[in-house]
């Protein structure tokens, strides 16, 4: 509830979040990179290249989400403020699952794990792309 609004608010007070003009070219292009990270994300698991699975689908969740903050007159400038962008404008409203930021959460542990631990397993990998393909999915179908 109101805890993330705060959040979402210091956000923009820091300036980590600014209000932009709705550029449809901008969200456009944004989806359309989340649709390559996550193709490629999906090619890397069945050539069983784990890491950059992780990775690859990490990304392809942070373009959508970008894509769906920029979509509604925002871009945020750090990673954890797009997460209470996303929380404020889009869960807290009922148009996105919680369990988008859960997964989103999840893929960036993970990825983080792998990118500078290089810790990782498939079981993680298989899970950070399949949530990868919902949360591309649904964000296409708000954005349409």
């Amino acid at each position: 509830g109101g805890t993330m609004k705060y959040r979402f608010e210091q956000c923009l007070q820091r300036g980590k979040i600014v209000r932009i003009p709705v550029d449809h070219e901008l969200v456009a292009k944004e989806l359309r990179e989340a649709e390559r990270d996550l193709a490629v994300a999906e090619h890397s698991l069945t050539e069983e290249n784990i890491k950059w699975a992780i990775i690859q689908g990490y990304y392809a969740q942070f373009h959508a989400l970008r894509a769906l903050v920029f979509s509604g007159g925002y871009h945020e400038k750090s990673h954890s403020c797009l997460r209470y962008a996303i929380e404020a404008l889009y869960v807290d409203e009922g148009l996105l699952p919680a369990s988008i930021l859960e997964d989103f959460n999840f893929a960036m542990r993970t990825r983080e794990g792998a990118d500078y631990g290089c810790v990782y397993s498939e079981a993680d990998a298989r899970d950070v792309v399949a949530s990868a393909s919902v949360v591309v999915d649904q964000i296409r179908r708000l954005l349409d």
